[in-house]
């Protein structure tokens, strides 16, 4: 069977040009999930008007939602998700968005076969939430879709402390600014 490979000087050598390639694209393949999920993740901060509770059910319901497109949508993907849930598949894992850590209303984390992706949230004092998101980049329009479904705002001046790397406005109580992550200088 394999002797029409080898050629008909009984040499082996077209065999391993064959065979040469084939490796190659193996192992490209089955590595492609690692180099995704070491991506740099990006980070995300806002403030939020809602209370800290309601900000983690929301979040909870969006990542819910997600879970179900992903049911619902199967095999009509594109793109580097739709080659990884297809590699991923003889591997058995294939569900997106599984829980990773809760610890409510403070922290939230979910697996993806891009990465983890990290909720925290933190109350703020007077009311609001301030939400840092960290997560693959592949997931930006996601990200983007959670942002736009929750009622944001900014603090208007004077709030308190000005950051000394992006200059924003932020509140006493904060040791870290909520928009660049800067540590906030005391006096």
């Amino acid at each position: 069977m394999i002797l029409p490979l080898i050629g008909q000087d009984g040499g082996g050598i077209d065999l391993i040009w064959w065979l040469i390639p084939v490796l190659c694209c193996i192992l490209t393949i089955t590595q492609r999930e690692d180099k995704t999920r070491d991506m740099p993740k990006d980070n995300e901060t806002f403030y939020t008007t809602t209370s800290i509770e309601d900000s983690y059910a929301a979040i909870l319901d969006k990542v819910a939602e997600w879970r179900e497109d992903e049911k619902t949508k199967g095999t009509e993907q594109k793109g580097i998700v739709a080659v990884l849930r297809k590699l991923l598949a003889g591997r058995g894992k294939v569900e997106r968005f599984t829980d990773l850590d809760t610890i409510s209303p403070r922290l939230y984390s979910v697996d993806d076969i891009t990465g983890p992706l990290y909720f925290e949230l933190t109350e703020v004092e007077g009311g609001g939430t301030v939400v840092k998101i960290t997560y693959n980049p592949l997931l930006k329009g996601r990200m983007s879709r959670l942002k736009a479904s929750l009622p944001l705002r900014i603090p208007a001046n004077p709030i308190g402390l000005k950051c000394p790397s992006c200059g924003k406005p932020v509140l006493h109580e904060f040791k870290l600014c909520p928009y660049c992550g800067a540590e906030l200088i005391r006096e």
